[in-house]
Order: C-alpha cells, then sequence, then structure tokens
C-alpha cells in the first residue's frame, strides 16, 4: 500500500518528538511536512530579522540591512511569499531532510490550525496514495492573543501536561509500536468496510453543528445521523479513495476561504471539519475503528 504521512509542524520544537513516533512505521512512505507561517499582515512574536534578511541573497543585494527594512520588507512582501523567518524553521527543516531525504516541505498560511495545513498538504499528495496518516503538533496552549480554554481555566502548569497527555495519547493510537502499525496496516489490508482508525472516537456535534452546516453543500450532506463518529484531535488513518472523493482542489480553496488565521477556540469551521472528516467515512459505508 502507498502511504503518505502528513505532519503539520505548528511547533517546530516538537520534531523529535514526531520523529521518534515515526520511527515505529517501518513500511516505506511518503513524508509530507507543513510548516505554518503568518499571514494575518502582523509582524510575527518570533520574527528574527538578521536570520530574514541574512537567509535571502535577494535581500541581502537590496541591502534591508535594519530592522526598519526588514520589517516593511516582510510585511509588503515576505509574508505572501511564504519567506521563512526564523532559525528554528531552517534548523527544523534541515532535521527532516537529514531524517528522510525525499521529504517534501509544504510552507503554508497559518490558517485553519491543523486541519488547514492539512489541505494546504493535501493538493500536493499523489493520486496513487492508499492510506493518509494525518498528525500534527498539539501543546493544548492557545496561543498569546487567544490563550485555550484550558489555560484560562487551569493556569500554565495543568494546562500544559493535559496539553501533553492529550498529544501522546492521539499519538499512541496510530504509532505505538511497529505492532501496533503492523496491525493497522494489516487491518485496511483485509477490512475493506475498515476507513479510519485513532485513538478515540467522539460524536458530540451539538456545538459546532451551525459551523457544520455551513459546509454540508460542499459534501452534499443533508443531515448528520446521531450513529456518526468521528476522531477526536484529528490525528488518524484513513483511506485515500474516502478522502479524494470529497477533498477536490475546488472544495479544499473554498473551505480554506473561510477558515480563520491563527488559533480559534470551538464553536469553529475547523472543528466542524474535524466532525466531517468522520461523517464522509461513513456516507461511504465504512468504518472508524480503534486498534491497539
Amino acid at each position: 500500500m502507498n502511504i503518505a504521512v502528513c505532519v503539520h509542524l505548528y511547533h517546530a520544537d516538537m520534531w523529535d518528538e514526531i520523529e521518534n513516533y515515526l520511527n515505529n512505521l517501518k513500511y516505506d512512505y511518503k513524508l509530507y511536512v507543513n510548516l505554518p507561517y503568518q499571514t494575518d499582515g502582523s509582524i510575527p512574536n518570533n520574527f528574527e530579522w538578521e536570520t530574514y534578511v541574512n537567509s535571502y541573497e535577494d535581500l541581502l543585494k537590496a541591502k534591508k540591512d535594519t530592522y526598519e527594512k526588514a520589517i516593511k520588507h516582510y510585511k509588503t512582501y515576505g509574508y505572501i511569499e511564504g519567506r521563512l523567518y526564523n532559525r528554528e524553521h531552517f534548523e527544523v527543516i534541515e532535521k527532516i531532510k537529514k531524517y528522510k531525504t525525499n521529504s517534501i516541505i509544504i510552507i503554508s498560511p497559518n490558517k485553519g490550525l491543523d486541519l488547514g495545513g492539512f489541505l494546504y498538504t493535501y493538493k500536493h499528495i499523489e493520486s496513487d496514495c492508499d492510506l493518509i496518516l494525518k498528525i500534527h503538533t498539539k501543546k493544548g496552549m492557545g496561543s498569546k492573543e487567544r490563550p485555550s480554554r484550558e489555560l484560562e481555566v487551569s493556569g500554565f502548569d495543568k494546562a500544559f501536561v493535559k496539553g501533553k497527555e492529550w498529544f501522546n495519547s492521539l499519538m499512541n493510537g496510530v504509532l505505538l509500536s511497529e505492532s501496533q502499525v503492523d496491525k493497522i496496516i494489516n487491518n485496511f489490508k483485509t477490512d475493506k468496510k475498515l476507513g479510519m482508525v485513532g485513538y478515540k472516537t467522539f460524536n458530540n456535534f451539538s456545538l459546532n453543528y451551525s459551523e457544520m452546516k455551513k459546509l454540508f453543500s460542499y459534501f452534499k450532506m443533508k443531515e448528520i445521523k446521531s450513529n456518526y463518529d468521528f476522531i477526536g484531535g484529528t490525528i488518524f488513518w484513513c483511506r485515500n479513495s474516502i478522502l479524494k472523493k470529497y477533498l477536490t482542489d475546488k472544495t479544499i480553496d473554498e473551505i480554506l476561504d473561510k477558515m480563520p488565521y491563527g488559533y480559534v477556540v470551538e464553536p469553529s469551521i475547523n472543528h466542524a471539519m474535524e466532525r466531517i472528516l468522520g461523517c464522509i467515512v461513513y456516507l461511504e459505508n465504512k468504518e472508524i475503528k480503534i486498534i491497539k
């Protein structure tokens, strides 16, 4: 089976953790890594103007060699062109390429959280792909401008611990060990009804249902049955035959156009898409399973 691994690497400092999990995947696969950049016209908190200038020969030749000139260029051109602006990005790309030399790096706007990153990435996946593994970094902290509800309610320490636990639980659902991965792949080979695999299923639609209704027409949905489930946290294995029927380039562009920049809390179109990805599995008469 042809496998595509799609990684949304918002937290570049978590690559080493992602890499450790990927070591459990001994099958041949194509690695796609999405690095989001800030595109709302503001200057990112981690913007390093000297790194930005020194990384691009045209900026050096144009003598964008002061903070003010670098900032002006980034706000006018840099974010539109998807230029990287800190050492961490360049360093993690080097790590990724060292880990898997034929990796494909997709630089995209920071839009739609991990689902937006996945949609940008999906447009690059080869048509003969059979299985997709969608994973992403997660800390559960939100952003400086929009802290997560957990951070607001519980404080930094508890939110950090809970975010770490949730990330590991989700990853353990898809890449816990070589034997678990073997079991998942073999189940996809032998069980034609199997459509998606992840850590845990949910069916709580009510809070995001109004956002889901905005997307129904794109997926030819009229209603959602109460027995439809989805993988909460959107780290999962899925048959590509299901996804490519619904995620056409046109549909992806239309959905991305609706997605907000940066971090958001539910209800949101991002959380609606999380649920709809589960629903389309059932629309194709397939099942979502938890395989341990």
